[in-house]
C-alpha cells in the first residue's frame, strides 16, 4: 500500500520536509516512489508546494495521506477536487485550477460534464 507522507529534510534544528509518495514499509526518509512537493514550516505563514495533477493521481488509485500531508492537501483545495475527480471532471481541468493554465478542451469537458449531471 501507498502512502503521501513527509520526508524530514534540513539541518538540526530548522526543518523543511519533502511531500513524497512511499509504501508504508519504508523508512520515513527511505525509498521513495515520487517526489510530489515541499513544506516548509519555519517561514511565516508556512509555506507548501504540492503538485495538484499528481496528488490527484496518486490519491485516485488509492494512496493514503498521512495527517499531516492531509491537512496540507485540505487548505491546498485537493479533497475537494478529488471529489470533483471521481465525479467525472477530467484531471487535466482540475490541475489547471490550481495552475492558473487554462485548457480550452479540459474546460469544455467539464462543462459537457456538468451538463450532463444536471439532466
Amino acid at each position: 500500500m501507498l502512502r503521501i507522507r513527509l520526508s524530514r529534510t534540513g539541518k538540526k534544528g530548522q526543518p523543511s520536509y519533502r511531500v513524497v509518495v512511499s509504501d508504508v514499509r519504508s523508512k520515513r526518509d527511505g525509498r521513495i516512489v515520487e517526489n510530489i512537493g515541499n513544506y516548509d514550516p519555519l517561514v511565516s505563514g508556512v509555506s507548501f508546494k504540492i503538485s495538484e495533477a499528481r496528488a490527484l493521481h496518486w490519491l485516485n488509485v488509492g494512496a493514503q495521506p498521512s495527517d499531516a500531508v492531509r491537512r496540507l492537501l485540505e487548505k491546498q483545495g485537493t479533497y475537494d477536487r478529488l471529489q470533483r475527480l471521481r465525479a467525472g471532471e477530467t484531471l487535466a481541468a482540475l490541475a489547471a485550477e490550481v495552475d492558473g493554465t487554462v485548457d480550452e478542451t479540459a474546460v469544455a469537458e467539464a462543462v459537457a460534464v456538468a451538463a450532463e449531471e444536471e439532466e
